[in-house]
């Protein structure tokens, strides 16, 4: 093969990796550089440009894939800045649905959890992808901004407080709040609760959202966070979790079959939720490097 051929070879390696639009731009300056290049590498070694030099050359010019990228910078679902996230995240994820495992009938456990950890690993790669879309569609969007991590929006506090309330009244006497939107009607026989789960079990998550609702209050005053206030907020989310996992193997929450099915099945979506929440939270937690004040703090 002579020289021009290795040149043509090589140049539609590479244009064939950008987008149509910009090939036969690339493919002008390209043919140019690659020309001076040789040229250049067969003077320096005061001999005339064969297809031995030209080999040499182009292999030295780069990869056909790096030089494309120098030209267009490809979509990249998972980045490479985020690998670290993306399998702790499946780490995590992973663990979480072996340890509620026990909760799956156990006829169909193995199936199941194979299922749901591939599902998990679909969502997440399907997370990534769109945000890496997104980051790479939006104008501006490689630009950095400034984000201050510990300061605490106020207005998110009020309103995550006042759903708290929301959730005790309406978990805690649905029949009353039932009555109060429906002019005095009864409440549904498939909405009555078993009356072991909401004279034992119920109390001790309105515990925990109380304690949430505290934690919240205290931020809305300081209006930032501290190494304290995480932990404690990570220990609530674990626990109120922990407590999730427990309405799944101590009983009925609805007297109803069906209810009770159905409920049990959003209480396990809401406990994998929590543990994988929690789980960022503290991975963020270990990667998170201390303010000079936390670390005299901690030093002294």
């Amino acid at each position: 093969m002579d020289v021009d051929a290795l040149i043509e070879v090589y140049i539609r390696e590479v244009v064939q990796l950008l987008p149509r639009r910009q090939r036969q731009d690339v493919a002008l300056e390209l043919r140019g550089l690659v020309h001076e290049e040789l040229q250049g590498r067969a003077t320096s070694q005061r001999r005339t440009l064969d297809a031995n030099i030209a080999l040499d050359g182009l292999r030295a010019f780069g990869k056909p894939q790096d030089v494309a990228a120098r030209y267009y910078e490809p979509w990249i679902i998972i980045a490479p800045t985020e690998t670290r996230r993306f399998t702790f995240a499946a780490l995590i994820g992973a663990l979480v649905l072996m340890a509620l495992s026990p909760l799956i009938a156990a006829p169909a456990r193995s199936g199941q959890l194979a299922l749901l950890m591939l599902a998990w690993l679909g969502a997440l790669v399907s997370y990534f992808a769109i945000r890496s879309f997104i980051a790479r569609r939006r104008t501006g969007g490689n630009l950095w901004v400034p984000r201050e991590n510990d300061r605490v929006s106020r207005t998110g506090s009020v309103a995550i407080i006042a759903m708290i309330c929301i959730g005790i009244a309406a978990y805690g006497a649905p029949g009353w709040l039932f009555s109060r939107f429906s002019h005095g009607r009864l409440l549904p026989a498939l909405l009555a609760y078993d009356p072991a789960f909401q004279s034992t079990r119920l109390p001790v998550l309105f515990f925990l959202w109380v304690c949430q609702a505290v934690l919240l209050a205290v931020l809305f005053v300081r209006g930032r966070w501290n190494p304290v206030l995480r932990r404690v907020d990570v220990s609530l989310e674990i626990a109120v979790g922990l407590v999730l996992v427990w309405f799944q193997g101590a009983g009925s929450v609805f007297k109803d079959v069906a209810s009770n099915k159905v409920a049990l099945s959003a209480i396990s979506a809401v406990a994998l939720l929590l543990f994988i929440d929690a789980g960022v939270k503290l991975y963020r937690g270990v990667n998170r490097i201390p303010s000079p004040d936390e670390f005299r703090s901690e030093t002294s």
